[in-house]
């Protein structure tokens, strides 16, 4: 059986809203990719706290679950990149609305784009564009999705994008600098913080 949809949790001390990012990850593939028709990869970056415990009970639940534990900080998207199987991926690493991670998966099946960004918060790409840009990534979602739009516009083309939810100016102060970390060297460090 071929895996349409792959969706890319990464995982570090958010043990408040890993059910909740799983559960509504698996309502999402289920209605866009069909039952048995996706894959749920929860990476997890050394968690401290009760994520994997609470993933490990999830498994009884969804067999589309997968877990890979222990990762390094800022390796979890490039091993995901490497392990996934569907024909589109969906990337997020904080809780983020439903209708955002749907908008971003239908702006490739309905509107044809390559890739659809919302800053921070959703990357969608197809897996031949994920597999070349995020395949030696060294960084969180943020350095994805600027490496996505870097490949896109040297082949002349550019992501659907959507601006994210206004969550105040600190939250765009982090944006921003998650955005430049990866052109430092220190891809590892981005991540959301405060979940």
């Amino acid at each position: 059986m071929s895996v349409d949809l792959s969706i890319l949790l990464v995982l570090r001390d958010i043990e408040s809203a890993v059910v909740g990012m799983v559960r509504d990850a698996q309502e999402l593939a289920a209605g866009l990719a069909g039952d048995g028709h996706f894959e749920l990869l929860a990476l997890d970056e050394h968690s401290r706290d009760n994520t994997l415990s609470l993933l490990s009970i999830l498994h009884a639940q969804i067999p589309a679950l997968r877990t890979l534990q222990d990762l390094r900080p800022g390796a979890a998207i490039r091993r995901g990149a490497r392990l996934a199987r569907g024909r589109r991926w969906l990337i997020v690493d904080r809780p983020v609305t439903p209708e955002l991670m749907r908008w971003a998966l239908l702006q490739m099946t309905e509107h044809g784009h390559p890739a659809a960004v919302v800053p921070g918060e959703v990357l969608a790409v197809d897996a031949a564009l994920g597999a070349r840009a995020l395949g030696d990534l060294r960084g969180g979602l943020v350095s994805a999705q600027r490496e996505v739009e870097r490949v896109l516009q040297t082949r002349g083309e550019r992501a659907a994008w959507r601006p994210a939810p206004n969550r105040g100016v600190a939250e765009r102060a982090l944006l921003f600098v998650r955005g430049r970390l990866s052109t430092l060297g220190l891809g590892q460090l981005d991540r959301p913080l405060g979940v």
